[in-house]
């Protein structure tokens, strides 16, 4: 998941919930929104310093010229969403990043500046917490937070330009220390000595390349757990080995800031940015001669293989779904384009768009079984369902519990003991239903944690 872009920084939030057409606003999004119920719960409608501006640019951005993908199957789905629990900060100060494990079950990374947690989805207790002293000495603002492979640890990215690596203790499993810092001392001293290695960021400014030289704004894992990818407003992503922690590559990706970047399960790599476009980055095939002379595993070298032009603003957010065939991307132009692979390229299409944001997209969340949730500074989560024919979505729900903006989203199949899908009214006929736990962190400083049903085969 990637948070906070530098584009949206000042993005603010719109009034009420997200179904009005308010300014440049989509005026069919009331339409796309099927038998939601609200939730009960109320927070203060008074918003953080941070979302308090209203992005003009963001508002009034025009939509991208792709045919909406509302499909008629919405009038087949009934949604409900109900509030299970808010996790609050442990202080006042800046809002938390949330993200969930690639399984969804392994449960949350909650990363705030005064600490990080490891959360269970079933009770929602945090079965890891950071020592303060751990805490503060990541300094730099938390941007962006990732589980990796095994949920037993995590990374997160700075404003300072680092990653920081958490690992839940061995002796203590209740603590979650911090590993290392990125990059790590090993790896700067190993390299400092050799002229090539350093490269100009600015005017009469030097740096290792192994060093972010700006805020780390996304950061995301492979599925094998073998490789990190990080991605910077300094305009590069870089690739990073697991367990070595050393920095494998430095690629200048876009040529303006970098706000979003997405792992698809075969490796590929997606990344988004402020000018306007979606990049797609592969691993170059291995070279069996060099891999039997040197006896040892080959690491991927990635390049460039497509650039994906459809938004008409910054992109704020990817996710991969569907086992890596589709991909969503988050606009400030308010939209989420969805891309599928063909079958005779190597990269994605542009398919069409879900429309309903009234401001800025700031994050998305894809989860097993077709769901889509979205987080933007209209203040409002939106859950997005996959018909069954794969050639439409239904807006199933739309969650207006925050105050603020939503600045980072993930959802997960219930992890309740009950099976996740049962008959509708428990009886037979009437359709299935299905239920997810939908977490939502916003500028103030929340993380809330909804429960979405949603039935089918009316």
């Amino acid at each position: 998941m990637q948070l906070l872009p530098r584009l949206c920084m000042a993005t603010g939030t719109g009034d009420g919930d997200g179904e009005g057409s308010g300014k440049g606003g989509d005026s069919s999004s009331g339409k796309l929104a099927t038998a939601v119920s609200s939730s009960s719960s109320t927070v203060s409608t008074s918003s953080s310093a941070a979302a308090a501006a209203v992005s003009e640019e963001s508002s009034s951005a025009s939509l991208p010229s792709l045919p909406s993908l509302s499909a008629a199957a919405a009038a087949t789905l009934a949604a409900s969403f109900s509030h299970v629990a808010t996790l609050r900060p442990v202080c006042a100060g800046p809002s938390a990043a949330v993200v969930a494990a690639g399984d969804s079950l392994h449960g949350l990374v909650v990363a705030r500046p005064a600490a990080v947690a490891l959360h269970d989805l079933s009770t929602l207790e945090a079965t890891s917490t950071s020592a303060a002293a751990d805490a503060a000495a990541a300094a730099g603002s938390v941007k962006c937070a990732a589980h990796l492979h095994g949920g037993a640890a995590a990374v997160t990215g700075h404003q300072d330009g680092r990653l920081r690596l958490w690992r839940v203790s061995s002796r203590s499993p209740a603590r979650l220390r911090l590993a290392a810092a990125l990059p790590t001392v090993a790896d700067r001293l190993r390299r400092f000595p050799v002229p090539s290695n350093h490269v100009t960021v600015r005017r009469h400014h030097r740096r290792l390349w192994i060093e972010h030289a700006d805020t780390v704004s996304g950061v995301a894992a492979s599925a094998d757990g073998r490789l990190l990818f990080s991605v910077s407003w300094d305009k590069t992503l870089k690739v990073w080995a697991l367990p070595s922690l050393r920095c494998l590559q430095s690629l200048p990706a876009h040529d303006d800031a970098v706000n979003a970047v997405a792992v698809a399960p075969d490796g590929t790599v997606y990344t988004g940015s402020a000018d306007k476009r979606v990049r797609v980055w592969a691993p170059r095939p291995a070279p069996d001669k060099a891999r039997r002379a040197r006896g040892r595993k080959h690491q991927p070298a990635y390049h460039l293989v497509a650039t994906l032009s459809r938004h008409t603003a910054a992109v704020n957010a990817l996710a991969v779904g569907s086992g890596g065939q589709a991909l969503y991307s988050g606009s400030n132009d308010r939209s989420i384009v969805v891309w599928e692979r063909e079958d005779s390229a190597s990269h994605m299409v542009a398919i069409g768009a879900l429309r309903g944001h009234r401001r800025a997209v700031l994050s998305i969340s894809c989860s097993a079984g077709g769901l889509v949730v979205s987080g933007s500074a209209d203040q409002t989560v939106r859950a997005w369902r996959r018909a069954a024919d794969g050639r439409g979505y239904a807006c199933v729900a739309v969650i207006d519990g925050h105050g603020a903006a939503v600045r980072s989203v993930a959802a997960a199949p219930s992890p309740s003991p009950a099976p996740q899908k049962w008959p509708r009214g428990g009886g037979g006929g009437g359709g299935d239903e299905e239920e997810w736990r939908v977490c939502s962190a916003s500028f103030d400083g929340e993380v809330r944690v909804w429960s979405l049903r949603v039935s089918s085969g009316l």
